[in-house]
């Protein structure tokens, strides 16, 4: 007993004698492990910690978006040439967003343009434009038979997973409703841009290492993304036909594109003025809602079609106005909640109520579901365009 005891002492006395430094050095190296190990699990407590930090960071920023969504968009209402020139600050926020305009973008210019085909109504042509340093923009490009005069061009923008030859009907896709050919027997010229985009419902084969996904991951490291890369093409291959197109009447410019096709009609038309009248169909959705679900610990973040910018769909028809704009929404569509984008479509609307220019925006429902409803849209455009 009296030996245990005089061990602890030892101890005892050794620890003291540490602390204040005055143990021999090499008796202190005796105490030290040869290399500290602990296991992995002790130090989970920390990055829990800087998990749950950042959480609430990035919740306290979307919580203050959303009590700040109705009122963060304040250009002046005094006329409507004063709200006009207020515009400019916010398009460049939406579109450095995206990072447009991309690295290396440049003024439009036809590099090819060959005909295809053509019927009783329109010659068809394919397109390409240099928008960018090694990059074109590709499209269709439909020009009415038998013009007296210069025509309204219409943007006819596909949806995800499709292409031009979809949108302007040179084979059967039936949620556009043959879109193409409707427009041309009414006068009007189209243009189809492609987006980057496999067609599923072609079987398109996988490209290796170039799919939509990896494009835009790469992208984003180089500052830009593959929307930011689809705006400069949709907006200078356009500037590029106006220029270079004798037919086309560049004050009657308008764009139309449904779901995905929507999303760039809304945001496309939203950075850039010259284009005089939107209908996008088939995409929009409750901002609010959308902050709030990102919020939520049991939701998953929106899929990429519902992407919002800080300026949610409502915001992107403020930097529209005072252009005409008609949002279009199948009553049965399955993709967006229809009381949802009834509250979208109504923030829209102010700003068209507080310039006296109600009239100049619609929200128009149809009966079907996630598909063009071609009557509405042409009745939108032939009021502004015609």
């Amino acid at each position: 007993m009296k030996r245990k005891t005089s061990i602890c002492i030892a101890q005892v006395i050794i620890m003291l004698f540490t602390a204040a430094g005055l143990f021999p050095i090499n008796l202190i190296a005796q105490q030290i492990p040869e290399q500290y190990r602990e296991n992995f699990s002790n130090s989970f407590p920390i990055r829990k910690d800087q998990h749950l930090e950042i959480k609430a960071y990035a919740d306290k920023l979307l919580e203050e978006n959303i009590r700040t969504s109705l009122t963060s968009f304040k250009p002046d209402y005094f006329s409507i040439e004063d709200y006009q020139n207020s515009l400019y600050p916010y398009r460049k926020k939406a579109g450095d967003f995206f990072g447009y305009p991309p690295p290396k973008a440049k003024d439009g210019k036809i590099s090819k343009f060959v005909k295809i085909g053509e019927d009783v109504h329109c010659t068809i042509y394919r397109v390409w434009v240099e928008v960018i340093e090694g990059v074109t923009a590709y499209g269709l490009y439909m020009v009415p038979k038998n013009l007296k005069c210069k025509a309204p061009l219409l943007i006819a923008q596909h949806g995800g997973s499709g292409n031009p030859e979809a949108i302007c009907d040179l084979d059967t896709r039936i949620n556009y409703h043959s879109f193409g050919p409707e427009a041309v027997k009414r006068g009007y010229i189209v243009w189809a841009p492609a987006l980057t985009m496999n067609c599923s419902y072609c079987e398109d084969p996988e490209i290796p290492g170039a799919n939509r996904e990896i494009l835009d991951r790469k992208l984003q490291f180089a500052g830009t993304s593959i929307i930011g890369v689809e705006i400069q093409k949709i907006i200078e291959s356009t500037k590029a036909l106006i220029k270079e197109r004798p037919e086309i009447d560049a004050e009657r410019v308008g764009m139309t594109g449904l779901s995905w096709g929507g999303f760039y009609t809304l945001y496309v038309t939203a950075v850039c003025p010259f284009i005089k009248v939107a209908v996008p169909s088939g995409n929009l959705s409750d901002y609010e809602i959308e902050l709030k679900n990102t919020i939520a610990d049991d939701s998953k973040m929106p899929p990429d079609r519902l992407l919002f910018t800080g300026f949610g769909h409502f915001q992107a028809v403020g930097l529209i106005c005072p252009r005409p704009c008609m949002i279009q929404l199948g009553e049965n569509d399955s993709l967006f909640n229809l009381e949802e984008a009834h509250r979208e479509a109504a923030r829209a609307s102010q700003f068209y109520e507080k310039l006296g220019i109600s009239d100049r925006f619609e929200f128009n429902i149809h009966p079907a579901g996630h598909e063009y409803d071609i009557p509405g849209i042409f009745r939108f455009f032939d009021k502004y365009l015609k």
